[in-house]
This record gives C-alpha cells, structure tokens and sequence, in this order.
C-alpha cells in the first residue's frame, strides 16, 4: 500500500494570488482604457465644434467678400435684419448666453454630426479713423470695418467654440 502524503495547499494559495494580481491588473487597465475613451470622445467634440464655428464664420466673410461696397452701406446693422448688427463694445459674445437678445445667420455648410447648426452674426464697425502721414486733423470715416462672430456647439451641448474675425471691406 501506498502512503498518501497530506497536501499542504499551497498550490491553491499561489494560484489564488496570481488570480487576485491579475485582477487587480485587469481593473487599473480598464479604467485607464475608460478615461481615454471620455478624453478622445471630448476631444473630438472641442474639434467638432471649432470646426463647425470656422465653417460659420468663413459664410460670413464669404458673404462680406461677395456683396458689393454699395449693397453693405445699404444693410441697416440695427439688429431687425436677421444677423445684422452695430457693432457695441459693451456686448461680449464670448459666453451663450450674450447671444440670446440677437438675431443670427445660420452657416449653410454644417458638419453632420454637430448638435446644432452654427450661427454667426455681422456687425458693422463705424468711425475707425485710417492711419496717414497727412497733417490733417482726422475725420471719422464711413468705414467698412466688420466683426464677424461665430457659434457653434460640438456633438454634445458642453462643447461650444465661439470664434472672431475682423474684416475691412
């Protein structure tokens, strides 16, 4: 007959904290994985909207570009033509809320995946005096300086990208 040796186990305890280490391995890794997952989807949303806001605003410069000198003095930058508006230096249209009171243009070329079309407004920026080398005292000037300011939000409602352009015609 043979002898049965008696088993101590520790087979078991090595197996089970090898089990319990590349556990532990399995969750850090995960949740790094699910981090870089919400930072790439945020990215691509920031992207998004910039992309969509410069879409926007390259419609208004296109349309300054297009129309002639007589067609702008003609627009009356008052606000009660859609998009259209005097320049005010107290009007900050850096938050979301600042475009609220204003009519807009919505851009034509829209990215498919934006949550919203994108909007931009025109003003009309009055009495820029040009730089000369003349004596003459300086005149304000019917000028046609213009600020074009675009809006557009990404894929979600979080991401909003509002960009400037100043443009003389």
């Amino acid at each position: 007959m043979k002898s049965i040796k008696k088993q101590s186990g520790a087979v078991l305890v090595v197996g089970l904290v090898m089990v319990l280490v590349l556990s532990v391995v399995v969750i850090v890794s995960s949740k790094t994985t699910i981090l870089q997952q919400k930072m790439t989807s945020n990215l691509r949303d920031k992207e998004l909207a910039f992309q969509s806001a410069e879409t926007a605003l390259r419609a208004g410069e296109h349309f300054l570009d297009d129309s002639t000198e007589t067609a702008l003095k003609a627009i009356v930058f008052d606000g009660t033509t859609a998009g259209y508006h005097n320049y005010n230096i107290v009007r900050d249209l850096t938050q979301e809320s600042d475009w609220q009171n204003l009519t807009t243009l919505e851009s034509t070329h829209a990215l498919s995946q934006v949550k919203q079309k994108p909007v931009y407004i025109i003003e009309h920026i009055s009495g820029i005096k040009p730089l000369g080398g003349s004596l003459q005292a300086a005149t304000p000037e019917d000028s046609l300086y213009y600020r074009v300011t675009a809006k557009s939000k990404g894929g979600t409602d979080a991401s909003l990208a509002i960009l400037q352009t100043v443009y003389k015609k």
